[in-house]
């Protein structure tokens, strides 16, 4: 297993997320929660696959994390990102997993499509449910953020520090224009390769490449690369800062977690430490049957070999 130190997405904008909960106080934290867009799930009807999870998944809390891409026709957006956190509150680890957007999956209702596109079909609750019944999970909360308050949240925090290759620099500036274009902004090119500070437009949009090589592989990693450096940036904040981060970044975070979850799971993953975070990708390279275009771009997996690699990897399994 990689170990979560120079690769990671817009995910632990969620963990930052919790952690500025938790720093912000348990009276504090219930008025600024209610700034958060809350979307309502039927956790009992997401979790219901008619399977039983091993013994070991009752340690283990799975928080599903979504980043979402625009949309010209759609209300809601397709997942462009879509990743697990698991806090193992037995082992006291935490494990953070990416499952690859274009995965053709069954659908609990008959039909099959990629996983990005399952939540256009019922929001959250659709993805979650294709997720759980594909995996055998039984993921009933969540965390989004879209592409168009992902770029306010890494300004928030004053940019982060990435390293842009020769490759990526032919990419990065046409997302830049693109994201620019759909939120009414105006941001500077990046002209030169190597290690350099991004904002929230310009890291968002190397979040976004896919066509150097390793195409979408290598696109999770660059999504967790903006993610680790988001957390670098969060534990140097003075604890003054604390209140006004609060104020711009909750009301750019959708998720379906109550106040008591925010809390609970902010102080488990606090006492834990966070510097030793397993990361992972989904399937496997084993596990890809084929890939290719018909009416779009699928990847066929073998599900079963999924599954057990992700128990393996989210409930410590041996």
């Amino acid at each position: 297993m990689k170990k979560f130190t120079k690769k990671n997405k817009i995910l632990f904008i969620i963990i930052s997320f919790v952690l500025i909960l938790a720093l912000g106080g348990v009276s504090y934290t219930y008025y600024l929660s209610s700034k958060v867009e809350r979307v309502n799930v039927d956790r009992n009807d997401v979790i219901n696959t008619g399977k039983d999870l091993p013994k070991e998944a009752d340690d283990v809390i799975t928080i599903a994390l979504f980043g979402s891409d625009f949309s010209e026709i759609y209300d809601i957006s397709a997942a462009d990102a879509t990743m697990i956190l698991a806090i193992n509150t037995k082992n006291n680890t935490i494990k953070l997993c990416s499952l690859m957007r274009d995965i053709y999956l069954d659908l609990p209702d008959g039909g099959k499509m990629n996983l990005n596109y399952t939540i256009l079909d019922g929001g959250p609750s659709s993805i979650l449910k294709a997720i759980n019944y594909n995996f055998n999970l039984k993921i009933d909360k969540f965390v989004q953020v879209d592409l168009k308050r992902l770029p306010k949240i890494i300004d928030a925090l004053g940019g982060v520090e990435i390293e842009i290759t020769s490759d990526e620099l032919k990419y990065i500036n046409s997302y830049i224009k693109q994201i620019d274009e759909k939120n009414g902004t105006t941001t500077d090119n990046i002209y030169t390769a190597g290690k350099q500070l991004l904002n929230g437009t310009q890291a968002s949009a190397y979040c976004r490449i896919r066509y150097t090589a390793g195409r979408d592989f290598r696109r999770t990693e660059r999504q967790r690369d903006v993610l680790n450096a988001l957390f670098v940036k969060f534990k140097d904040i003075n604890l003054t800062e604390v209140p006004g981060m609060i104020n711009k970044i909750l009301p750019l975070v959708t998720t379906n977690l109550t106040n008591s979850e925010i809390i609970s799971i902010s102080t488990k993953a606090l006492s834990m430490g966070l510097n030793n975070i397993e990361q992972e990708r989904f399937p496997s390279d084993e596990n890809i049957i084929s890939a290719g275009f018909t009416d779009m771009y699928h990847t066929n997996i073998n599900i079963e070999g999924t599954t057990e690699e992700l128990h393996r990897f989210l409930f410590s399994l041996e």
